[in-house]
Parts: structure tokens; C-alpha cells; sequence
């Protein structure tokens, strides 16, 4: 699913897996990256971050490599809440029965680290800055929408409403690799990610920014395509 804001505005992609298929997920996002020239990538995996044990852990994750992350509001109170249900968790507990998980590669592919989780909040804000220039920004989003909550999101001042949920649930712990592209570079940006209701948590993982740019043609094939080209308007003249 592509969605555009406008000629000047983001453009979000959303490409939708099944549960089972997270390494066809993981092959995606690479597939996503190897379509440009690749420069200040940063990704934040949330691996280094302590996950909730019980007692403590890291709520709303602030100078991680990609930037800050903030709750939207709201006290979650589903069964999969932790911690007060009031900020963000960092979460490791790959077996929970809500359908979140730790979606980034891992040495084996296997389900098994962390991920940020909404903790049944109305969403996340993921605050970028200070981290150069950069047009693309990408993420794994986990289980989005499963409970009949509708999720939009907002990058900068444009807002891609009800992208999942719309249409009815989505299925339990369905993985989204989202992908926004910038019009132009910038040096900040504010992107949401929010449901309209509380307590249809969610997850995401493996989120990055980079500047990217499209592939240059290499010399030989920029000839041999002005040689067709040649060939042709030569061969409609002689018919002519």
C-alpha cells in the first residue's frame, strides 16, 4: 500500500507479512535499501535497551541512534499493559500471547530480542534530529490494529489516516515494514503513530534514517541506452 500526501509531501508505504513470515519481512527492507545510494544510515534495534523485568526497564526511549520516543497519551489498561500502562516499554518477552515481537534480524532470524511497544497507549512519537540530513526512514510495525483500532500516521504536518483497521481487524501479530520517503532532505522531523483508541497495542522495530539517493547508471549503460535510442529515431526517420 502506497500513500501520498501531495506532490511536496511524504511518501508511506506500508508492505503487509504474516506472522510467520518475518524473514520474508527482514528481505524487504533490504530489497527497500538496495534501490539507492546509501548514506548516514542509522538504525535503532532497541537491543541495548533494558526490557521490563518486573521492576524495571526503559520507558520512552530518549538519544537512541535514530532519535526520541515518547508516549501520545493515554493509560493502557489491556491485558498486555506493563508498568502503569502510562509510557513506552522496551519489551523482550518474545512468548506474550498479544502478538508483539522482536522483529529485527537476529544472527539466527529467529524471534528472540527486543522491540519499543506502545504499552496499549494511544501511540508513539518518534522525535528525529540531531543526527544529520536524511529523506527515508523506515520501520518494522508489529501487530498493528488487531483489536479493532484504526491507525494512522502523521510524518511532519501530513497525515495518513486509518492506513490499518479501516476496512476491519488485521490479524494478530501481522508485521508491517514501513517505509517514508521526504520530498527533500531535512535535519528533523516529528513522525506519529497512533490509534484511535487505547489498549490495541502495538510494536515496532528495526527503525532507521538515511539520505538516500537512486543508483547512478554506469557510464557503459548510459552509452548503450543513447545508442537505442539513437537506433530507433533513425529507423522511424528512414520510414518516414
Amino acid at each position: 500500500m502506497t500513500l501520498a500526501a501531495g506532490a511536496q509531501a511524504a511518501t508511506v508505504n506500508l508492505t503487509s507479512f504474516g506472522r510467520s513470515d518475518l524473514a520474508g519481512a527482514q528481505r524487504a527492507h533490504d530489497d527497500f535499501l538496495s534501490q539507492y545510494t546509501v548514506s548516514n544510515l542509522r538504525s535503532e534495534t532497541f537491543e541495548d535497551k533494558a526490557a521490563w523485568n518486573g521492576a524495571v526497564g526503559t520507558t520512552n526511549p530518549q538519544n537512541t541512534n535514530v532519535g526520541g520516543f515518547t508516549t501520545l497519551g493515554g493509560t493502557g489498561s489491556g491485558a498486555s499493559h506493563i508498568n502503569g500502562g502510562t509510557g513506552l516499554e522496551v519489551r523482550g518477552d518474545n512468548d506474550m500471547n498479544w502478538g508483539r515481537f522482536n522483529a529485527d534480524r537476529l544472527d539466527n532470524d529467529l524471534i528472540g530480542g527486543k522491540w519499543l511497544d506502545s504499552n496499549d497507549t494511544l501511540g508513539m512519537k518518534w522525535e528525529v534530529s540531531g543526527l544529520g540530513a536524511f529523506n527515508a526512514l523506515s520501520f518494522f510495525l508489529i501487530d498493528a490494529a488487531d483489536v479493532g483500532g484504526k491507525f494512522s500516521i502523521k510524518v511532519g504536518e501530513s497525515l495518513f489516516s486509518q492506513v490499518l483497521g479501516a476496512a476491519g481487524r488485521a490479524a494478530n501479530g501481522n508485521i508491517q515494514l514501513v517505509t517514508i520517503l521526504l520530498p527533500e532532505a531535512v535535519t528533523s522531523l516529528t513522525v506519529e503513530l497512533f490509534n484511535d483508541r487505547l489498549n490495541d497495542g502495538f510494536g515496532i522495530d528495526g527503525a532507521s534514517v538515511a539520505n538516500v539517493a537512486p543508483i547512478p547508471v554506469p557510464p557503459a549503460a548510459a552509452l548503450l541506452l543513447t545508442g537505442v535510442l539513437a537506433l530507433g529515431a533513425l529507423g522511424r526517420r528512414r520510414r518516414a
